[in-house]
């Protein structure tokens, strides 16, 4: 049976590739407290173990799902890379790019001292910095130097042997930094300064999971009887409540429903219904008059849409100022996007180009509004594959052209080139939401299925010599692993603390992305009790998704030329 069951991985490597991405995923999944592996680096995990049967897998497998997934990488993070080369986004990209760039240099230089090989020093990269993509850009880098192949398919196997050894401590030791060591060095209770950010940017908690029971925006009827409000327009008492949103939206008068706008008079006992944050309609109504239960008049329709912002005006400008913008009359904001993270509501939250923005109000006014802010998100199931494989396409021509330095070939790769289309295709959706929508169950397939099946062929190919390489490299690895872990942690908190001097609450969740840790950001959010790191995690680590994957390029070139 034994014999059967490794002959049939043998033969039909597919079989092998597909057990080894189930198998991660479920590793991946095992929980010790905060802490998980994911499905990529436990797809490597197993690869690793059944590719002590010597399954080989067609190297094209291998190259098409790395591209798929840094097509998906690009597409996904194109928005804010671009948006952080402007603006207030700098101060993101300046420490983003010291944070990765103490790693790059970390990476090299215990590489140097500890006599690593090249596969070693890009496996000691990718997993000490936790971004499985450089071992792709890697593998390609080491495929194109003038070294015999037996020689360059020995360094890519030494990737995976490598990253495999140093992920683990990559992904605890930030969770225990940012969680525990940074708060202390700071000296801050992390709990209570994520509170004073929460209170000085406005935002008001929510019980979670409690939907059904706290709904943020209400609709009341009430009949007008307080003659302070008789021969008023609608816009006079719209403003009558400073600081908040509440409208008018329907009137009654006697038998009829009229239309109503802004200049509308009210009279003596006309039902008006208001519309607005739940806490300033329940204050409010009662002064107009008694609440009326008019099923007719309060029977119209709702509607709930995200939309893309793309309108210039209104990017840069925080929900507060806003607020009395007329062309945003009548609709609430329920939830807030950047990067496919949700991030806080309050008057302090600015709002950048590419957003997606939950609104709810009237339909008539909802699509009103969503044409002023920029376009309501296709919602579609399918996926644009025209789309993805001209990207791919031109992406990897733009790799392609190269420059030879003696007998180094020097080019961007076809992997580096589809990153970039995939960037530049994602930034074009976001301002332009009609061109090439992906859905994001899409992009996420291709993200995670690419990467996880992309190192799970690698694992398979350097299973035959994981054993073996452990034994004479291991201890050296543990140790240059650490290091290239723990150094740009406690410099990019030097750096962005007073340097930047960013506040503490960001600066934590900044180091999360640029270390591209997603557990490190949970541990946080659930230390602080709050959402709020997520406001410095965005930017950085979409930027960080493209640093360190063309690191592995870096770390390559620099050992092969430089020693």
């Amino acid at each position: 049976m034994t014999e059967w069951f490794v002959s049939a991985l043998r033969g039909n490597p597919e079989i092998a590739l597909f057990l080894a991405i189930g198998l991660g995923f479920w590793i991946g999944s095992w929980k010790f407290g905060n802490f998980s592996l994911g499905g990529v680096t436990g797809s490597l995990i197993a690869a690793l173990l059944i590719g002590q049967v010597h399954v080989e897998v067609p190297g094209l497998v291998k190259t098409v799902l790395f591209m798929l997934f840094l097509f998906g990488t690009g597409y996904s993070v194109g928005p804010q890379f671009f948006r952080s080369l402007k603006g207030d986004g700098l101060r993101s990209l300046a420490f983003t790019v010291v944070h990765c760039s103490v790693g790059l240099a970390v990476a090299y230089t215990m590489a140097r001292l500890l006599r690593l090989d090249l596969g070693m020093s890009a496996g000691l990269l990718s997993g000490g910095l936790t971004q499985s993509a450089a071992m792709g850009t890697a593998s390609d880098a080491i495929m194109a130097l003038p070294l015999p192949e037996a020689e360059r398919q020995r360094l890519v196997n030494h990737i995976a042997v490598a990253d495999a050894m140093t992920y683990l401590f990559g992904v605890i030791a930030p969770i225990v930094f940012l969680t525990t060591i940074a708060p202390r060095l700071m000296g801050i209770d992390l709990k209570a300064e994520a509170a004073a950010l929460e209170s000085k940017l406005g935002i008001k908690r929510v019980a979670p999971n409690i939907t059904s029971a706290y709904q943020r925006f209400a609709f009341r009827a009430h009949r007008v009887e307080n003659a302070d409000f008789i021969g008023k327009h609608a816009a006079e008492v719209e403003v009558i409540q400073p600081g908040g949103r509440m409208f008018v939206e329907r009137l009654r008068r006697g038998d009829r429903i009229l239309p109503i706008d802004s200049n509308t008079r009210i009279e003596r006992g006309d039902i008006l219904v208001l519309y607005g944050r739940r806490e300033l309609v329940l204050e409010f109504g009662p002064r107009l008059g008694p609440e009326v239960d008019d099923p007719e008049l309060l029977d119209f329709p709702i509607q709930v849409a995200r939309v893309v912002v793309t309108n210039r005006e209104i990017t840069g400008r925080s929900f507060g100022e806003l607020a009395s913008w007329p062309a945003g009359r009548g609709v609430g904001v329920r939830v807030v996007l950047r990067g496919g993270q949700e991030i806080p509501i309050s008057p302090a939250t600015v709002l950048d180009r590419g957003d997606v923005v939950e609104l709810i109000g009237p339909q008539p006014t909802v699509e009103r509004v969503a044409r002023e802010m920029g376009q309501i998100e296709i919602r579609t199931a399918s996926t644009n594959l025209m789309l993805v494989a001209t990207a791919i396409v031109l992406g990897a021509f733009i790799g392609l052209p190269y420059l030879m330095l003696g007998t180094l070939k020097l080019s961007l790769t076809t992997s580096v080139g589809v990153l970039v289309a995939g960037l530049v295709f994602g930034w074009l959706h976001a301002v332009r939401p009609a061109m090439g929508k992906i859905p994001d169950a899409s992009v996420n397939l291709m993200t995670q299925l690419g990467l996880a099946g992309f190192v799970a062929v690698v694992g398979l190919h350097a299973g035959p010599i994981f054993i073996d390489a452990i034994q004479a490299a291991g201890p050296q690895l543990l140790i240059g692993g650490a290091a290239v872990t723990l150094v740009p942690l406690f410099v990019a908190f030097w750096f962005g603390r007073y340097v930047l001097r960013m506040h503490p609450v960001l600066l934590i969740g900044a180091i999360a992305g640029t270390q591209t840790v997603a557990p490190a950001l949970i541990a946080v959010q659930e230390r602080a009790d709050s959402q709020t790191p997520v406001l410095g995690y965005t930017v950085p680590y979409a930027l960080a998704n493209i640093l360190l994957t063309m690191w592995g390029t870096f770390i390559v070139l620099l050992r092969s030329q430089f020693g």
